[in-house]
């Protein structure tokens, strides 16, 4: 069966997890999932609305498919805010918005951290 947007929400208001609210909306070429929910706000530590990445739903997709997407939502948002929540010598060091083209450049760079390799044994 081809689920519409219509069956997607039906499926989807079925789903719980704390605080989060999710919705199913159609846009942009397709339909998404996405949740939202009250967190103090990294840099202000204010409670603001939150918004989780958008998660592409097709049509040919199972129920139980759909509900293991609102899993891997939350399973996603809770990564997230642990690498923002996670410090080092008080920076974040495993943000999720650093810009890929600065990580790019600390691996162009070759600024790694490695054990070095065993001496072998004559």
């Amino acid at each position: 069966m081809a689920f519409n947007l219509e069956n997607l929400q039906s499926i989807v208001r079925s789903c719980r997890f704390e605080r989060y609210n999710f919705r199913v909306s159609e846009g942009h070429g397709g339909i998404h999932l996405q949740a939202t929910y009250v967190d103090a706000d990294i840099v202000t530590g204010k409670p603001t609305l939150q918004h989780t990445r958008k998660w592409l739903l097709t049509p040919p997709m199972t129920r139980s498919e759909v509900v293991q997407t609102c899993f891997k939502l939350v399973m996603t948002s809770m990564e997230h805010r642990a690498r923002e929540g996670f410090t080092y010598r008080g920076k974040r060091v495993f943000g999720p918005h650093f810009d890929v083209e600065a990580l790019w450049q600390i691996c162009e760079d070759k600024r790694f951290d490695v054990r070095p390799s065993p001496e072998v044994a004559p």
